[in-house]
């Protein structure tokens, strides 16, 4: 086989590798865009609490199912005043009217995930300034990075310079993108393992109240909460509350012999990627384990309110913890609960356990 032929034959692989498949978070001027570790990609205007948000996402691939929605009011404001959007919005202070046929409308509420529909919104808005409701000047949407937000996302997902991008648009025709990266699996646990008797529970609790070394831990003994919990047949998990502050607790979290003597190791998580706070490393904050199903949730609130953090949730293999899924909210702006926080990392269910 000649030079050139390998060559053409190594072509397609050497695209497949560009993919940029590394999650991000970053802000562009008055834009937020997150792009988790599968490619799949959604920004909004920021801050929210103006009661007025723009979200675009689409999916990596051929595939990319996009989506572009306009809302007012969120789940702090709840049902808001006003007549409909439709109807109300303004552009550069001018009437703004899209063309709505190929959109969900509700009155407070417009959304699409038609390419075309979404291109030509696009090309309507890009080059203005803001958006902004008839009745509620203060309801805007700042459209200043916008197209800074959307490059990436191209970026992201290999579409510069190809029909499917939204803004460095090329010739290349539309199925010519990278392929979505494939979701990372979890292993199988198997069989859950069995529960704690009383005995092991009252042997546990007592350990870790009293003779557990936690000199890192700033809560005074009497203060500190130990949960316990089976990790397998043999081992426990056992969370040690050690600081506590308005809204978070921070635990320290051991895998410890389920019987005496007992013999304790300590449990770190450690993320697969850098998150936008730079520290791979994830406190165990509010966390809470299911033993059930093997997996450890951790949910850090920027503020009281919950709106803003990050929530983590892991699965026990039988030996260490693997992420399953990473969510981030790094504007606090009282419009996302954690539910709806942009995911950073997400993985397939694992298989279902052999009978």
């Amino acid at each position: 086989m000649s030079t050139w032929t390998k060559s053409l034959l190594l072509l397609p692989f050497l695209f497949v590798a560009c993919v940029k498949a590394d999650p991000l978070q970053k802000s562009f001027s008055d834009w937020q865009v997150t792009c988790n570790n599968v490619g799949y990609c959604v920004a909004r205007n920021i801050p929210g609490d103006k009661g007025l948000v723009m979200t675009i996402a689409r999916h990596a691939g051929v595939n990319d199912r996009p989506l572009l929605r306009i809302d007012y009011g969120s789940a702090y404001s709840g049902e808001v005043p006003g007549a409909p959007l439709q109807d109300n919005l303004l552009l550069d202070q001018r009437r703004l009217r899209p063309d709505l046929k190929h959109w969900t409308v509700e009155p407070h509420h417009l959304a699409t995930s038609h390419a075309i529909a979404i291109d030509e919104f696009l090309a309507q808005i890009l080059d203005a300034d803001a958006i902004q409701l008839t009745y509620n000047a203060q309801a805007a949407i700042s459209l200043h990075g916008l197209k800074a937000a959307l490059l990436l996302m191209d970026d992201v997902q290999g579409r510069v310079n190809g029909m499917s991008a939204w803004i460095k648009r090329g010739s290349r025709a539309l199925w010519d993108v990278p392929p979505q990266p494939p979701l990372p699996s979890l292993p199988d646990r198997g069989a859950p393992p069995a529960a704690l008797t009383r005995e092991e529970t009252s042997g546990l609790l007592d350990y870790g109240t009293w003779r557990l070394s936690a000199d890192s831990c700033s809560l005074d003994p009497m203060r500190r909460e130990v949960n316990v919990a089976p990790l397998t047949d043999s081992k426990a998990l056992l969370m040690v509350s050690c600081e506590m502050g308005a809204y978070n607790v921070i635990d320290l979290a051991f895998e410890v012999t389920r019987a005496a003597p007992y013999v304790a190791r300590g449990i770190s998580l450690t993320l697969p990627f850098t998150p936008p706070r730079g520290e791979r490393q994830v406190e165990l904050i509010n966390a809470d384990y299911d033993a059930s199903t093997g997996q450890l949730y951790t949910f850090a609130k920027g503020r009281g309110l919950g709106d803003c953090g990050s929530a983590t949730r892991w699965r026990f293999n039988g030996t260490d913890f693997t992420l399953a899924e990473y969510a981030e909210e790094s504007t606090c702006d009282a419009w996302h609960s954690s539910d709806d926080w942009p995911t950073l990392w997400v993985s397939q269910p694992s298989p279902a356990s052999a009978p």
